[in-house]
């Protein structure tokens, strides 16, 4: 018994002093927990997060690349294209550039055969709204009239003045629908005009069907050469025969021969 109350009193002493050294040292603060994990000497730690790239993300972009390979191979290909292109009717109503009529002088003789003297299609000029689609060749005058000009004719010029006198002028025309009009103008060489400007006009209206017209120089204005003629000229405008722009009418076996009268 008196062993354990020796012990007693030890233990109150250690304990006594425990309590005494912890009264003399401090709990550390927050302070001091960041000075201990974060010490002000150290730089800071930057954290960077990287995605790694997948599948899906990619995928746009192999699409693209593959279609600009593919247009970049289609155009620097080697392979060609031919194309065989064929004319069929070379008297296209839409494509003529026929040069326009010569200033300095005639242009073109007409055949003659005995008293007849044929005059070929294919030497007549087309000038103002004929030249954007009429046509010719050596049979027949395809006559298109347009808007680019109020005016439409085609005109053959003698290669020097011929003598008209006691002869007319013959040839066929019709219409591609019917209704077209077709005026004519002849002039000698001092640039006098036969007929009164609009009054010649061999068809009240023509017709689908090929009809045929007889001119003569019986009646002409006042000073026109008869025997001396240098033009013959075949109007089918707006402005002197009333046909609208796209009236298409045609003209083939144009003579000149001798009259009755």
């Amino acid at each position: 018994m008196r062993l354990e109350r020796k012990r007693i009193p030890l233990l109150s002493k250690i304990i006594d002093a425990l309590k005494a050294r912890e009264k003399e040292t401090p709990s550390p603060t927050q302070n001091d927990l960041a000075d201990v994990y974060f010490p002000a000497s150290r730089e800071p730690v930057l954290v960077k997060i990287v995605e790694k790239p997948t599948l899906a993300s990619v995928f746009p972009w192999l699409i693209a690349s593959l279609a600009f390979l593919i247009t970049a191979f289609s155009l620097f290909s080697t392979k060609r294209i031919f194309i065989d292109v064929k004319v069929i009717d070379d008297k296209s109503l839409y494509f003529n550039q026929e040069p326009a009529p010569s200033q300095e002088g005639p242009v073109a003789a007409p055949e003659a055969i005995g008293e007849i003297i044929k005059i070929k299609p294919s030497l007549f000029q087309f000038e103002g709204a004929a030249k954007l689609s009429s046509a010719k060749d050596a049979n027949l005058l395809t006559l298109t009239n347009s808007s680019v000009a109020p005016f439409a004719r085609a005109t053959f010029q003698f290669d020097k003045p011929i003598d008209l006198t006691h002869k007319k002028i013959v040839f066929s025309a019709r219409g591609y629908k019917g209704g077209e009009n077709i005026a004519v103008a002849i002039k000698d060489q001092n640039n006098i005009s036969a007929f009164t400007k609009g009054k010649f006009h061999p068809f009240t209206g023509l017709s689908t069907r090929w009809q045929k017209a007889e001119i003569t120089l019986m009646e002409t204005e006042s000073g026109f050469d008869s025997r001396n003629v240098s033009s013959i000229r075949l109007e089918f405008g707006s402005k002197d025969t009333e046909n609208r722009p796209g009236d298409t009418l045609f003209v083939k076996d144009i003579q000149i021969i001798p009259s009755a009268g």
